[in-house]
């Protein structure tokens, strides 16, 4: 079995304060804050300036009568808070960390002087948000590219979050297996009953029994941060009855970057699983390829436009190529007598095998139906329907014969004994051939 994943994302963003959109579900975040003067009163009318510091790009909110900004729908990322008004130095604020759905608040205190002295604060105590009450875990980037995941699968690390258990099978965690890599439980709730949203679009379809499983699965290398929601989250995350994981895909920076990689898996480094040895079942044949590559930076058009501080691109390729064995117990095909209705030796082996006629089905006391057993376990010929007996035969290849044991050979001279003798004795010796002697090691040895 060979699969291929392909994941291909491309982003073009000509800047983070586009045209206004509706607020729900947004991967995106907001600064908001207050501008006071050294009194702590309001200073309306202030210029305040946020800079992305990777992709330069710019909002130039003006405070209100009451002194309040705010600045919405912003990447994740790295911002610069700068403030200006006649009469106060000039504030600047760096290196303030904005991630996932974040809705932070950054307060103001102006100092009095001219406009060409300024004051900059960097190093501080990390915000917090006390703008929402919502509760979660944010996996950043540096989690995402440093951290073993299985298969490239950045879904593994929803893990991190507190609250948050996987009860699916954790054999099956390839980016194919959408059921298998979302299924996580979250603050008591079944697993598969939690939202994913990329970039705050819903990336989810349903499975049966109203499970919720994974819909596209990025490349590891073009997520940004991605932040797992357990409690308390507002009404815009609110179509499922678990938790919220919403991801957050890079967006390109002025700087251009790119990753490229390679993994091969090969049965010669592999030991054999422990239950595998258990049972005597020897390591089976497989082979594993995953490959990829991501590029991002500003879009430039030789001669014609420079996208810097205004324009970017993310793109990003992953594939995989596997063949992986899977038991699925011992396969068989009906024999000749089946074929042709003859079920009578199933029906030895255990009354579990009595096959019924439909026909006969009728209704009997206390709201139930009977139908009579075919005498012998034996289908007659007059139901069989002609295009079904045609495709049975055509279609399904008859049982294999048992094959007959053959004693393995491995030199050209042989040994033989004749009863009631139990001493071999020499036979007449034999050409030797190139297959008496090039044998493996499971027909090593010597015939009697």
């Amino acid at each position: 079995m060979a699969i291929l994943r392909l994941s291909l994302a491309l982003l073009l963003t000509t800047s983070f304060f586009t045209a206004p959109s509706l607020y729900a579900q947004d991967a995106r975040g907001t600064i908001v804050g207050k501008v006071l003067d050294p009194s702590g009163a309001a200073v309306p009318a202030a210029t305040v300036v946020i800079t992305n510091q990777a992709m330069g790009t710019r909002i130039s909110p003006v405070t209100s009568e009451a002194g309040l900004y705010q600045a919405s729908f912003l990447i994740p990322g790295l911002y610069r808070v700068t403030v200006e008004q006649r009469g106060f130095k000039r504030f600047v604020r760096e290196g303030i960390e904005l991630r996932v759905n974040d809705r932070i608040e950054v307060e103001v205190n102006l100092e009095l002087g001219s406009a060409d002295q300024s004051v900059t604060i960097t190093g501080e105590t990390p915000l917090l948000n006390t703008e929402s009450a919502s509760l979660g875990t944010v996996v950043d980037g540096r989690r995402v590219t440093e951290l073993p995941i299985p298969h490239g699968n950045p879904y593994f690390l929803i893990g991190l979050a507190a609250g948050v258990s996987f009860t699916r099978d954790p054999r099956l965690d390839r980016p194919f297996e959408p059921t298998h890599i979302v299924g996580y439980a979250m603050d008591g709730t079944r697993a598969n009953r939690s939202d994913v949203t990329i970039d705050g679009a819903v990336s989810t379809a349903t499975a049966g029994g109203g499970e919720i499983i994974a819909s596209y699965v990025p490349p590891a290398d073009i997520v940004q941060e991605f932040k797992v929601q357990t409690a308390t989250f507002d009404a815009s995350f609110g179509q499922t009855e678990g938790g919220v994981t919403n991801i957050s895909l890079k967006s390109g920076t002025n700087a251009f970057h790119g990753t490229a990689y390679y993994t091969n898996m090969t049965k010669a480094l592999f030991a054999n699983d422990f239950f595998a040895n258990a049972n005597r079942v020897a390591l089976p044949d497989f082979y594993y390829h995953r490959w990829g590559a991501s590029a991002g930076g500003p879009v430039m058009i030789p001669k014609l436009y420079n996208g810097k501080n205004r324009t970017f691109f993310m793109w990003g390729y992953e594939g995989i190529k596997e063949a992986r064995p899977r038991n699925n117990g011992n396969p068989t095909v009906p024999s000749q007598e089946m074929k042709n209705g003859d079920f009578s030796r199933l029906l030895a082996l255990s009354s579990n095998y009595q096959i019924y006629n439909p026909f006969t089905r009728r209704a009997v006391a206390g709201n139930r139906f009977q139908q009579d057993p075919f005498p012998g376990n034996r289908v007659p010929a007059s139901l069989f329907n002609p295009i079904a007996k045609k495709s049975s035969t055509t279609t399904i290849p008859p049982p294999a014969p048992p094959e007959t044991p053959t004693a393995p050979r491995t030199s050209s001279a042989r040994t033989c004994s004749k009863p009631p003798t139990t001493t071999p004795t020499p036979c007449a010796p034999t050409t030797p051939s190139t297959s008496a002697t090039a044998s493996s090691p499971a027909s090593a040895g010597t015939t009697a």
